[in-house]
């Protein structure tokens, strides 16, 4: 059994995973699981998956390099971000941004002009490569409202991937396989989540869905027929 310290041990993302958690819960009916039951007390699906790699992932000397590499898994890293990027940002909407940068609002004359009355990117201009940099300049609170959230996405990008796998020494180009991989690295086997109070099932539903192997029960019978609804029933359970 591995003696070393894990990641949740010496530092968490508290902030970004309480705003993502937010964000999942304000999506309300839009909710993976609520569409299988409600349950008042259920998890945040992106609570459980950072506290599960929270746990799996290993400290190293550089405490820096540790942080980034979990932020990639989790996408909440700035690449991460520009790639749930769903909503389009409207000209308008990136021109107000850009007035109010001081590094952004000099280049309003060369990004934008106005046409009838209404702004828009110049024709000259790729307006994909000026909504990067503006988005960019937002902070993490604004850059979620443009967003999809985590769970939402099937998988993190190629280079993610390398950058992980060459920091952790695995060769994963999923979740399922990373876990897997580090959890034989660490203790010899693939890991085991257990829940002795499962309510609405997200730990249980979660941990399989990342690669783990998971137990849940529940004195209550409502709450055992909803966990078992999300590992049976739910269609695409494995990232």
């Amino acid at each position: 059994m591995s003696t070393q310290l894990s990641f949740i041990e010496k530092q968490f993302p508290v902030s970004k995973v309480s705003k993502e958690s937010f964000k999942e819960r304000k999506a309300v009916q839009s909710q993976t699981l609520t569409g299988l039951g409600k349950w008042w007390g259920r998890k945040p699906l992106i609570l459980v998956r950072a506290a599960i790699l929270g746990c799996l992932l290993p400290t190293t000397d550089n405490p820096q390099k540790d942080m980034e590499v979990f932020q990639k898994l989790l996408m909440l890293d700035r690449d991460g971000l520009w790639r749930r990027k769903q909503k389009s940002i409207p000209a308008s909407e990136l021109y107000e941004i850009a007035s109010k940068s001081k590094k952004l609002s000099r280049y309003l004359d060369e990004w934008f002009e106005e046409q009838d009355g209404k702004i828009k990117v110049s024709s000259d201009i790729d307006k994909s490569e000026i909504e990067k940099k503006i988005f960019d300049s937002l902070g993490y609170d604004e850059k979620l409202k443009y967003c999809l959230r985590p769970e939402e996405m099937t998988n993190i990008s190629a280079d993610a991937w390398r950058d992980i796998n060459n920091y952790c020494g695995t060769t994963a180009k999923s979740i399922g396989e990373f876990v897997v991989q580090m959890s034989e690295k660490r203790y010899g086997h693939n890991i085991t989540v257990g829940d002795c109070f499962t309510g609405g099932g997200s730990i249980p539903f979660e941990a399989s869905r990342i690669g783990a192997n998971a137990f849940a029960s529940d004195l209550n019978p409502i709450a055992t027929l909803l966990s078992w609804a999300d590992l049976n029933i739910f269609p695409d359970l494995h990232a």
